[in-house]
């Protein structure tokens, strides 16, 4: 038996084929695998590469018995997780009791297990988005927050972002105090003029706006007073969002709370804000960085079920 784990993000997708014990034997990278960013055609296309280059890599033929798992955004939902089995029903990825056995669910569940090597604890995801998810040892779940980023999604990469382009655009009308942002936004996009923002923010990304996350982080460790509250306000988001989870679930005794996501994994300041903040509201809380990735979260989220 072996198991293929696949992060399928809307920005990248990862795969990892591994033994039944979880000897890691293949790893490929591809493009993103989200249907809702690239459609079903194109996810189709991304998830078979992805299997067909693992099992080339390892030498391992497609009609071994394999447990399948992926994550993806969106697959907490009943009608997301019908438009991808289809998709995997067309690859042969099938769940039946011999040959290919499949798990599809959320990124952020595969996240959890990838994050703390185990079934239950809380995750904070930090990225472009944001999310905040959990499971107690009963097997109960729980989330907050990952609302979108027209909705909320509040401590995320765009959300700091967009709070930093706001400022900027306060201080150039005279309704808020002066802020380093200014020079440091527009020295970043090559600008001259808080006005030529308006353009720039219109035709970028997501993504492109998300980026702009960094230069929040490095203005607010210049003591730049407006950039230290916009990051200040994002590690109060998280941790209000984590606060609600971990009440949902009742958890009494000690737990792992994973900082997953570029914010967290390059950004220690911000991992050493939400660190104070939660340990004021609940001490049993034990903070650490992702142990493993989300791909291969879901090759030990795959192994529970051998």
């Amino acid at each position: 038996m072996y198991i293929i784990g696949i992060d399928g993000g809307g920005t990248k997708t990862v795969g990892i084929l591994a033994t039944e014990t979880g000897q890691h034997l293949a790893q490929v990278q591809s493009g993103p695998a989200n249907y809702h960013v690239v459609g079903e055609t194109q996810t189709q296309a991304v998830l078979e590469s992805v299997v067909e280059e693992l099992c080339e890599k390892a030498g391992v033929s497609r009609a071994s018995p394999i447990r399948f798992c992926l994550g993806m955004a969106g697959l907490g939902r009943a009608v997301d997780r019908e438009v991808i089995g289809k998709i995997c029903d067309k690859l042969g990825i099938r769940d039946s009791p011999h040959g290919v056995r499949r798990i599809l669910t959320h990124d952020a569940h595969i996240a959890l297990v990838g994050g703390t090597g185990k079934q239950e604890g809380v995750i904070v995801i930090s990225g472009t988005g944001a999310i905040v998810y959990g499971i107690n040892t009963d097997g109960k779940e729980g989330r907050a927050s990952g609302w979108g980023y027209l909705l909320g999604d509040e401590g995320s990469g765009y959300d700091i972002a967009i709070r930093g382009l706001q400022a900027v655009a306060r201080a150039a009308d005279g309704r808020d105090a002066p802020t380093e942002l200014t020079n440091r936004i527009l020295d970043r996009l090559e600008l001259n003029e808080p006005s030529e923002l308006i353009r720039w923010v219109h035709a970028a990304s997501r993504d492109a706006i998300a980026r702009l996350a960094e230069v929040v982080f490095d203005t607010a460790r210049t003591i730049d007073p407006v950039a230290e509250r916009i990051v200040n306000d994002a590690a109060d988001e998280h941790v209000c969002a984590a606060r609600s989870v971990i009440e949902q679930l009742e958890f009494t005794e000690p737990f792992d709370v994973v900082l997953s996501g570029g914010n967290f994994i390059h950004q220690p300041m911000f991992v050493d804000k939400l660190r104070d903040r939660l340990v004021e509201i609940r001490p049993e809380a034990f903070l650490l960085l992702p142990r493993h990735e989300p791909a291969y979260g879901a090759v030990l989220l795959a192994q529970t079920q051998l």
